[in-house]
């Protein structure tokens, strides 16, 4: 039997880590990355749970690991609240965590992807500087995915995150600070070393940004500027021989931004489902696993984005009351599971009208 021959558009982590698996499971794996170098330029917080090093224990992180959190101060204004847990997650330098993945793997860098057409037989890939053949084809090209623009049906909204690197003398060692402002919040993520990554996700970042350290007087050096885009929705993520992988399949949480571990666990589906010829289980697995957290998140954050002042404060106020609970089951990647740890409370009924209200203005 011939060798299966696939083409992975996208060096980022979800890339690579299907790459990975396919390879060593005999396929002959072409990789193609637009960028001069695996992991840059950064566009993510690097704040990745500690759910994906437990569940990809064989690639060794150490390396590219710059801090353990232990929890979270979040606010809302001036009110606040802490959440405590040990190793709930982990600051990354995301270069190095990227490249721990690509190692033993042949990236041709510095190619970008131009098109691609069927035949009977083969995918037709066209990059810029070359033409080639190969049997699939799997997209994990990011947020302005051109394999996911050539015929995939997909509801997508683009959000803008930024981030600068400071070194400065803030009182946050082990913890982040999340502070609410919609669309989604500004954080304060404590590298190590006297270094903080202080960020945001709006519809003006960097005039966000400045204003938030300006409010919270935060002086130092400024080290650069880390800025990507955020892609949320849902839509087909196979047909025909090409798949949609992370960023370019909106494998990310809607509440948050975070696409690294959804992103890695639809690379195993993948794997999964190339291995046993059954392509269209792609779909399927992601559907139950991923779909389900996705599906609940975008309608969580069609209420959020859609609450008014008054509204927000009532349910900050009732998140605030549940920190025990939330301590105790709330899930760094799994938010459907920490939301149903707190809709136990008999309490949750009052926020019914508020619920309903806020999804209606959007319809």
């Amino acid at each position: 039997m011939d060798i299966v021959e696939i083409t992975v558009v996208g060096a980022g982590p979800a890339g690579l880590l299907v790459s990975s698996r396919l390879s060593n499971a005999g396929y002959k794996v072409n990789i193609i990355e637009e960028h001069k170098n695996i992991g840059a330029p950064v566009s993510c917080s690097g704040l990745i749970g500690k759910d994906f090093f437990q569940n990809f224990k064989d690639f060794d992180f150490k390396n590219s690991v710059k801090n353990k959190i232990d929890g979270a101060k979040i606010f809302l204004g001036e009110d606040s609240f802490e959440l405590e847990r040990k190793g709930v997650s982990y600051v990354v330098d995301r270069c190095l965590f990227d490249q721990s993945i690509s190692k033993n793997l042949n990236v041709s860098l510095n190619e970008k992807f131009v098109s691609f057409k069927r035949n009977n037989e083969k995918i037709i890939i066209k990059t810029d500087k070359r033409k080639f053949s190969t049997d699939l084809l799997i997209g994990a090209d990011g947020p302005n995915s051109k394999i996911r623009s050539q015929g995939f049906k997909f509801y997508v909204k683009k959000y803008v995150g930024y981030q600068v690197r400071i070194k400065t003398n803030l009182d946050l060692d082990k913890f982040v600070e999340v502070h609410i402002e919609k669309p989604f919040f500004n954080w304060i993520i404590p590298e190590g070393e006297g270094i903080f990554r202080i960020g945001t996700v709006s519809d003006n970042p960097k005039e966000t940004i400045e204003k938030f350290i300006r409010k919270n007087q935060i002086k130092g050096k400024q080290i650069d500027v880390q800025a990507g885009i955020i892609p949320i929705g849902r839509g087909e993520i196979y047909k025909d021989r090409v798949f949609l992988l992370g960023d370019a399949a909106c494998q990310v949480k809607p509440l948050t931004g975070g696409g690294v571990y959804y992103g890695a666990l639809a690379s195993e589906f993948l794997t999964r489902s190339i291995n046993t010829y059954d392509y269209a289980s792609y779909s399927q697995m992601c559907d139950k696993i991923i779909g389900k957290e996705i599906r609940r998140g975008l309608l969580l954050r069609k209420i959020y984005e859609n609450l008014n002042e008054k509204e927000l404060k009532s349910i900050f106020t009732f998140i605030k009351s549940k920190k025990q609970e939330l301590e105790e089951y709330g899930q760094f990647d799994e938010h459907s599971k920490t939301i149903l740890s707190l809709i136990k409370d008999p309490k949750i009924l009052s926020f019914t009208p508020i619920l309903l209200k806020t999804y209606l203005r959007n319809l």
